[in-house]
């Protein structure tokens, strides 16, 4: 084992009795999980720093994403998940895969923050139990089927971006006329105007999920994190008992996401513009956004994540770590839906006979209460999200 390996193991044991120093979600601090010690992360800076997008390839180069770990590779789904001295994977948390192979770590930017966990695994289960519960179309068996999977804490990689930026815009006011005809009826024109203008905005902290598996076709669902209050400078110590995914997706493939919110609300910002000018409808043709100052960070966010197997099919769930808020994927039960159906359209007719005073056709036949199934179409699951308290 290298030097620079044993030192991390040393810094992340409890100097009075030798315990290992974790993250303590109820107390918001670092402390020995055996004698409670508390202890301070030890950071390689004093703050969280903003790098010159510019510079991203240099660096990127230059390291390893996280020197002290050992990366476990899975078969399944292709996520590579970081793993310290005291924690263990058997199951893949992005896909309940047991196909873990070490793997050797690639070159990459190393996190600059990271927002610890807020919320227990006790408090994510009871909202997932609650989320589960309160589903209409889900399936009966889906409430005994959840609790097969058991909730793993990791963080999870993401970029943020700030810009500066100022566009110039082209587009048309209109401005509506009533007018009447020769047969004496009104009717509404727009007289259209071309416009042309100035906008511009501040942008801070837009985040982006660097993971290219399940976990990123749920996460967006239990956004936003509040990196711009929450997150502290990056130390291994907050890995301690949990997992963390390396990023599969590089800023330099991220920024087009950050880049596409940035030019929507320069879009929407020139629409309220020439609104502002006394136009009652506005149209915009074209925005060319120029940054002026454009920079990132690696940050890593805290989830509880799990995949739960259904008929053959694994779903996959997470929990904001930060807010609570769950995100994830279902089975729905077809024959519930067509009881759904069912009850509508008897609702239906019934209502159609009370005002016409005629009898109304029958509907069609009711469906069955027989075990439910999992919809086999195009889509055979949906996200969905919820905040619970």
């Amino acid at each position: 084992m290298d030097t620079q390996y044993r030192e991390q193991i040393d810094r992340q044991l409890c100097a009075n009795c030798g315990g290992t120093i974790k993250w303590n979600i109820a107390k918001q601090r670092l402390e020995c999980a055996s004698c409670r010690t508390p202890y301070q992360a030890e950071t390689t800076v004093d703050k969280v720093e903003e790098h010159e997008f510019a510079d991203y390839t240099r660096r990127e180069g230059e390291r390893v994403s996280f020197p002290e770990t050992t990366i476990i590779a899975c078969e399944g789904c292709g996520a590579q998940i970081a793993v310290d001295a005291h924690t263990t994977a058997t199951v893949c948390p992005m896909c309940g895969s047991t196909q873990l192979l070490e793997a050797r770590q690639e070159a990459g930017v190393p996190p600059d923050g990271v927002v610890p966990f807020r919320i227990d695994r006790e408090t994510a289960q009871q909202n997932f139990s609650k989320w589960v519960k309160s589903r209409w179309f889900a399936p009966n068996r889906l409430k005994q089927a959840y609790q097969a999977g058991k909730l793993q804490g990791m963080y999870l990689p993401f970029w943020t971006f700030d810009a500066e930026v100022t566009s110039r815009y082209w587009g048309s006011g209109g401005t509506q006329h009533h007018v009447r005809d020769r047969d004496g009826k009104t009717r509404t024109e727009v007289r259209w105007r071309p416009v042309s203008g100035q906008v511009g905005g501040s942008y801070d902290d837009l985040q982006v999920c660097a993971a290219q598996n399940s976990a990123s076709q749920v996460v967006e669902k239990v956004l936003p994190y509040n990196t711009v209050e929450n997150t502290t400078p990056f130390s291994p110590s907050y890995l301690s008992g949990f997992l963390a995914e390396r990023y599969a997706i590089p800023a330099t493939q991220a920024v087009d996401s950050a880049q596409a919110q940035i030019q929507a609300d320069q879009e929407s910002r020139a629409e309220g513009e020439i609104l502002s000018r006394g136009y009652s409808l506005a149209r915009v043709d074209r925005v060319e956004v120029c940054y002026h100052r454009l920079t990132y960070k690696h940050v890593l966010l805290p989830a509880w994540t799990s995949a739960f197997s259904y008929k053959g099919k694994r779903y996959m769930y997470i929990i904001n770590g930060e807010s609570g808020k769950v995100g994830g994927q279902r089975p729905y039960s077809v024959p519930k839906i067509l009881a759904a159906v069912g009850v509508a359209a008897a609702a239906f007719a019934a209502a159609v006979l009370l005002l016409s005073g005629e009898p109304a056709p029958r509907p069609v036949g009711e469906a069955s209460q027989q075990e439910a199934v999992v919809c086999q179409g195009e889509f055979a699951w949906q996200a969905w999200d919820e905040t619970l308290n």
